[in-house]
């Protein structure tokens, strides 16, 4: 009862903070989403470490922070989309530290150094871009996405424990099921009906494609997640949100739907 009320309690703050900051202006939604990318690399860089050995975090950092900072600026209309060429130069920073520092398996050090950014940081700003999709920054698409995400996950949970029977990939997550997964897929559809009605950000049919990507997206980056810390043998990512683990625990389904619906509103919106 105790874990249940601390994690109702810190789902309540989380959700706050979230979407606070998306009402609030798009610079404290900025700020939430460098918070998160920093946080969430910084524990990608633990998970890694314990099974790989010390990583090149500086470099990690910086490149995703880069990523961060050029699309808000872009966005905001501050700097010209050609600044995006600073990226180049910090790629190699890892290849160049492995040059100097020497030891085994550089290429194994080089590959997860760059793999923090990417599977943290750089979905998090297409993330900011889908909230700017239509040259201003539009908070209803962004509350929208995370209502659909907060469905799904809630949908999957209820109908899971209740009707659960048959395992949707027990190698890597026992507890999850097909009949969770469809319950998911429900509760975010009905969920992008009832956005569209009440938001006059894009039709009935991109929302309901939306649904359908982040159920299905969503569900493959928990998969993923769950991969990777069934790897290293430890059971949350971090510990920073009591109740629920850390910051990749609780963004692992955004981080893989969030480029897909980006691509989704880009193309039809």
């Amino acid at each position: 009862m105790k874990n249940f009320i601390q994690r109702v309690l810190t789902g309540i703050i989380f959700v706050g903070a979230v979407a606070g900051s998306i009402f609030i202006h798009p610079i404290a939604f900025f700020l939430v989403c460098l918070l998160v990318a920093v946080l969430g690399m910084l524990e990608l860089r633990k998970l890694l470490e314990l099974k790989y050995g010390h990583l090149n975090i500086f470099a990690s950092l910086l490149l995703g922070l880069s990523f961060q900072i050029l699309v808000f600026l872009d966005t905001q209309g501050i700097i010209e989309s050609n600044w995006y060429v600073v990226l180049m130069p910090m790629i190699w920073l890892p290849f160049v530290y492995e040059l100097f520092k020497g030891g085994e398996n550089p290429f194994q050090r080089i590959a997860l150094t760059l793999m923090i950014p990417i599977y943290v940081s750089l979905p998090l700003s297409f993330l900011f871009l889908t909230g700017c999709i239509n040259g201003t920054f539009q908070a209803s698409i962004l509350i929208g996405f995370f209502v659909l995400v907060w469905c799904n996950d809630s949908g999957a949970y209820l109908v899971g424990v209740t009707m659960g029977k048959h395992k949707l990939f027990e190698r890597i997550s026992p507890k999850k099921t097909w009949e969770g997964f469809i319950g998911g897929v429900i509760f975010t559809l009905v969920a992008a009906y009832f956005i569209h009605t009440l938001t006059d950000t894009s039709s009935l049919y991109v929302w309901m494609g939306a649904g359908l990507i982040v159920s299905i997206f969503g569900t493959i980056g928990d998969l993923v997640e769950s991969m990777l810390k069934r790897n290293v043998g430890i059971k949350d990512s971090g510990s920073i949100l009591p109740g629920h683990g850390g910051v990749l625990d609780r963004f692992d389904a955004v981080l893989f739907a969030a480029p897909m619906v980006f691509a989704l509103f880009f193309v039809f919106a």
